[in-house]
């Protein structure tokens, strides 16, 4: 007896943002770029070493930092050890030099003890025990905006125990290229600034990419090659971004799942679109603090009601505080809230420039640039309330 198929999916997890394909198509040799940067470490020649890898959203730099961290996990053994952390995750320093300490020793040192113990307990570690390791620091321009005192600690580290010589290998992975310009002469001049650009893909190899993650995903002959066409000249739109392309893959799946459809096809793509804003996932969304998504909703509530392109700064923080008082928390200081809108914005969830002309007054203007406010208003309210929820 035939078995006939629920889906048209494979592995539908072959799509998430969080698999590592074993292939790179297309970024095999930004990987040998870092590997040659990193294996004078590797080999004992040198102690440490510094590595910035800039490129937009979307251009493989997540994907082929992961790599790195294999090969050096299978060439090292445990004499260098990799730490990969997501920046966007664990944002403060605190997070980032517990995670540092968690992943050297078994030992939890954390409790009752100051940072400044803990980043020496660290290196200590790394002394004692004669290995090295490598900090992989994801999406860490913010780093650079509010945290330099922090980025000069990590480029010293002698200098935070200077009867151990430095073992701490960092490698940033940025968006931006003005970072340098952001730290002070003593900071910069501690960084090697070796660094690997990714350009934006082009067309075709985004095709290429989505052909090799589409046969993993879905089952033969249940995708058209029109349907990945589409899916590619979609995010060309969007600075030939292949998260947003593969994300659109996986929506189109699910489309054609739920109407009960056997193949996946171009329409199911241009349909995607509709329920996916580029740039964000609402993977990234769950990452962001309780006060952030208030903050954020509240800005997507404004611009829906409103129908205008930006609202200023003012109207934010007055709804921002209407909005954690519905939602039974304390709102933040005036300080703090600006912090969080450079958050946002640092992550391109929100943009804000200065007003011109026909503006009373200087302020700043904030808007959604290409995200769905009623998307974001409905993902955000549902989040909010489970976040609320497990509190209580």
């Amino acid at each position: 007896m035939m078995t006939v198929r629920k889906s048209v999916f494979k592995d539908p997890n072959k799509l998430s943002l969080s698999y590592i394909p074993q292939r790179i198509p297309h970024r095999e040799t930004k990987l040998q770029q870092l590997k040659d940067y990193f294996d004078g470490v590797l080999n004992g020649e040198i102690n440490y070493e510094h590595v910035f890898i800039i490129g937009n959203s979307g251009t493989g730099k997540t994907l082929v930092a992961r790599h790195l961290e294999r090969y050096v996990r299978d060439k090292a053994g445990n004499k260098v050890i990799p730490i990969y952390v997501n920046c966007r995750l664990e944002r403060s320093p605190g997070n980032i030099i517990r995670k540092m300490i968690n992943s050297v020793t078994m030992n939890t040192v954390s409790r009752g003890y100051s940072l400044e113990e803990i980043y020496n307990a660290f290196l200590r570690h790394l002394s004692d025990g004669d290995i090295k390791a490598l900090l992989i620091l994801d999406d860490s321009d913010h780093l650079f905006d509010n945290h330099k005192d922090f980025i000069y600690k990590l480029s010293r580290a002698e200098e935070a125990s200077p009867e151990f010589m430095s073992r701490l290998s960092l490698l940033f992975i940025v968006h931006r290229d003005d970072i340098f310009s952001k730290l002070d002469p003593w900071t910069s001049a501690g960084l090697h600034k070796n660094v690997v650009y990714f350009e934006d893909y082009t067309y075709n190899e985004l095709l290429d990419i989505l052909v090799i993650r589409s046969q993993e995903a879905f089952y033969e002959e249940s995708i058209l090659f029109e349907t990945l066409q589409v899916a590619a000249d979609t995010a060309t739109a969007y600075n030939f971004n292949a998260r947003y392309a593969i994300e659109l893959l996986y929506k189109a799946g699910l489309i054609a799942d739920r109407r009960r459809e056997k193949i996946v096809k171009p329409e199911h793509v241009r349909l995607a679109r509709n329920e996916t804003p580029p740039s964000f996932s609402l993977e990234e969304l769950k990452g962001l603090q309780l006060h952030e998504k208030i903050l954020l909703y509240s800005i997507a509530e404004l611009l829906s009601s409103s129908g205008r392109s930006f609202v200023t700064t003012g109207e934010v923080e007055k709804r921002y505080r209407e909005n954690a008082v519905y939602f039974h928390v304390k709102p933040v200081g005036h300080t703090w809230l600006w912090k969080m809108i450079n958050v946002l914005s640092t992550f391109g969830l929100i943009s804000k420039r200065r007003s011109g002309a026909g503006q009373r007054g200087k302020t700043t203007l904030i808007g959604l640039p290409s995200f769905p406010a009623n998307l974001l208003i409905k993902s955000l309210l549902e989040m909010i309330r489970d976040e609320r929820r497990a509190e209580v």
